[in-house]
């Protein structure tokens, strides 16, 4: 088991064209042919685990060679990210490698999300797209105009909204019936409450450039 007390980097073997500049602050989780990806980005991460399917013999002889502290799970019945998050204890996570590549993949990390015991912050760093995993209220100032989707993971019953072209007070999303794609910001800044007994857990979908501000929203 992997703890921390700061916020975790984890590492996907999906593509990854940049890292977004973190600094040292935070600890990095290798997960299966996530570990050749830090290699190629030049990372050395604190803990690797996997079910040791995907990742290259080079990358495991470097998980030996710099001592990094290894667990290999063999079962397949969940996916490496699934493994990651259930042998690892940190207050939220930041994944990168996860969201581009195999559409199944992608899937299966939001399968993940929603069936997670701790409702942990997750957020999502791909090519085109940030996504946060949200489970509460929402808010945070954008550029009027600017593309935003709120994504229902099971049922999620929404109180009120402020600042979005398409309100969502009194709406009650569910995949399969009622979804927020492509709303658009019509105020300096947007606010979301959610009702009151509400369980259910939602995506705010956004431009990669607002990976920072995202950041800051789950208090990093």
């Amino acid at each position: 088991m992997f703890k921390t007390e700061k916020i975790a980097i984890l590492v996907g073997g999906g593509p990854i064209l940049t890292f977004p500049k973190l600094g040292d602050n935070f600890p990095v989780i290798a997960v299966d042919s996530g570990l050749d990806a830090c290699i190629t980005h030049s990372i050395k991460p604190d803990y690797f685990i996997g079910d040791m399917d995907s990742v290259s013999l080079n990358a495991r002889q470097y998980a030996k060679k710099n001592s990094i502290p290894t667990n290999s799970i063999f079962e397949q019945e969940t996916t490496d990210f699934e493994k990651a998050l259930v042998h690892s204890d940190a207050p939220g996570y930041i994944c990168i490698g996860f969201m581009d590549g195999r559409f199944d993949h992608s899937l299966a990390c939001l399968h993940v999300v929603q069936k997670q015991r701790r409702k942990r912050p997750i957020l999502f760093y791909g090519l085109e797209d940030v996504v946060l995993t949200v489970t509460n209220d929402f808010f945070m100032s954008l550029p009027v105009g600017e593309r935003i989707s709120i994504w229902p993971l099971g049922t999620v019953r929404f109180k009120h909204s402020s600042g979005l072209l398409y309100s969502l007070t009194g709406t009650e999303m569910t995949q399969g019936k009622y979804i927020g794609t492509s709303n658009s910001v019509s105020a300096d800044s947007i606010q979301i409450k959610i009702s009151d007994g509400n369980t259910g857990t939602y995506l705010i979908i956004l431009p990669s450039r607002y990976f920072n501000e995202l950041l800051l929203s789950i208090g990093q």
